[in-house]
């Protein structure tokens, strides 16, 4: 049985030239087709998060100057590096910014993209199953780069413009993610599903890469327009890509190998069902725990992506170049910890070392201390600026196990199911949108506002991974042939 080796993304990215050059059936050699879905899974997620959370670094650069509350003692909780100015001496990022634009207009631009994306991700897993997966995701990110290509008109024309087109982005971005699980349902082994569904999603983290590292230099070097111009551009490209070398599942793909074809017989039974036990989802506890488990993921990582350049650069002190780099470093070691776990979780479970359940529970609980002891890190350091930074990096990289946990209840409860049930689950993206509204709020009406963010956002994490850790379950359920059992 086929496993990814250490050097995952070369060798599949192999396996897509050779597929894209040849154009041959079964002259492929050993190609395995399954493998090009995975980068390409992994390139469009890179490139749905990278037009979704690029604008967290590009608002820095864009207002004017940090709108801190007019209350003095709010002023004595500021960092002195972030008074005097940035860590390396350099200019404020805010001084040639466009917009004079408050810190409740920023929270509601950076917030509005998931009000949008709550709304058809929950819907967005069915419409994926009935329309097809492979033209939602495709439809999905190649309407997003053209709004991209927008905001800096948007911007220009009205703060609420803008929050209205991050808005529409995030409508056409639901049912991107529900699209790709419904496609990997088919396409991934049993023996593999924690590590395709990992390198796959691990996007997010590789798009978080560039949008939070390198969209500050881009700012530096062609400015903040460029920065929405160029993710748009990107998702474009990945477009038709996607749609030359993607099918629906392995018995329509024109170059799988016999072989392979073989080898994934085993999924033939995974198909989109007419059907949808609603009564059957609505009582099973662990889909409930998987919601709740997003709700605080979701929460915790839009304070580490969203809101931690305006943190590090506006309380702490760095430059916007630094905190760029900060953000660079968390995302690339979760990167590499999210393919290591999906590859873990797959060995102990072939090797028998523990049950699924208890694999998942395992890694999630490895995740939950991280997370919970470095935002309590982050409030304890202060103003030191190499420790709190430390704890942001450590924070990003506990995130990286909820890949190969509660995201993966789709697949382990009802396969048949994936699509509409990742959908459902993406209602506790209600965090996404909350935690910036919310970090407004704090940030004006408390001295200690940035303390009191985090903390929260540990709260929640703490309170809810309980819940999650105590109901999970990872067993198939009857209701996943519903149609079966009801004729």
């Amino acid at each position: 049985m086929s496993s990814f080796s250490p050097a995952t993304t070369v060798v599949i990215a192999g396996a897509a030239l050779s597929a894209t050059n040849s154009g041959r059936k079964s002259e492929c050699g050993s190609m395995q087709v399954r493998y090009i879905l995975v980068l390409l899974g992994m390139l469009g997620v890179a490139v749905d998060y990278l037009v979704r959370y690029s604008i967290s670094v590009a608002i820095v650069a864009m207002v004017k100057t940090p709108h801190w509350p007019t209350n003095t003692s709010h002023d004595k909780l500021v960092c002195p590096a972030a008074i005097n100015g940035t860590d390396d001496g350099g200019v404020n990022p805010h001084a040639e910014g466009e917009y004079d634009w408050s810190e409740q207009t920023t929270g509601i631009i950076l917030g509005m993209f998931f009000w949008g994306y709550f709304i058809t991700k929950a819907a967005g897993g069915r419409i994926a199953e009935l329309v097809g997966a492979r033209r939602t995701m495709a439809a999905s990110l190649g309407a997003s780069g053209l709004l991209s290509l927008l905001c800096p008109s948007a911007a220009n024309l009205h703060p609420m413009a803008l929050a209205g087109l991050r808005l529409a982005m995030g409508l056409v971005q639901g049912p991107a993610f529900p699209a790709l699980y419904s496609l990997l349902s088919r396409w991934a082994l049993p023996g593999e599903l924690a590590t395709m569904v990992s390198v796959s999603f691990s996007g997010m983290l590789l798009g978080n890469m560039v949008a939070l590292g390198g969209s500050g230099l881009v700012v530096e070097w062609f400015g903040w327009r460029w920065v929405f111009w160029i993710s748009g551009i990107l998702a474009l490209v990945w477009t038709p890509l996607w749609l030359f070398l993607v099918c629906e599942s392995p018995e329509e793909h024109p170059w799988i190998t016999l072989d392979e074809k073989r080898l994934l017989a085993v999924n033939l039974d995974v198909k989109p069902r007419r059907r949808v036990p609603w009564s059957h989802v609505l009582r099973c506890w662990t889909f409930f725990a998987a919601i709740v488990a997003e709700f605080s993921g979701s929460w915790v990582s839009a304070l580490l992506t969203t809101e931690a350049p305006t943190f590090l650069t506006n309380q702490i002190g760095l430059s916007l170049q630094s905190s760029g780099y900060v953000c660079l470093v968390g995302t690339a070691i979760s990167y590499v910890f999210a393919i290591f776990y999906g590859k873990l979780s797959d060995f102990l479970i072939q090797k028998e070392y523990l049950t699924k359940v208890n694999v998942r529970r395992l890694l999630y609980v490895i995740g939950f201390v991280v997370v919970c002891s470095s935002m309590m890190g982050i409030v304890l350091a202060k103003c030191d600026t190499t420790i709190v930074s430390a704890f942001v990096v450590v924070a990003m990289a506990g995130g990286s196990t909820n890949v190969v946990t509660f995201q993966l209840a789709p697949m382990d409860l009802a396969p048949n199911y994936a699509g509409t049930l990742s959908g459902l689950i993406g209602i506790g993206n209600i965090g996404s949108f909350a935690a910036p509204l919310v970090t407004s709020k704090l940030l004006v009406d408390l001295e200690n506002g940035w303390s009191a963010t985090f903390l929260l956002g540990g709260g929640i994490y703490f309170l809810l991974g309980i819940f999650y850790v105590f109901v999970v379950r990872a067993d198939i359920e009857p209701w996943n042939y519903y149609d079966e059992i009801a004729g």
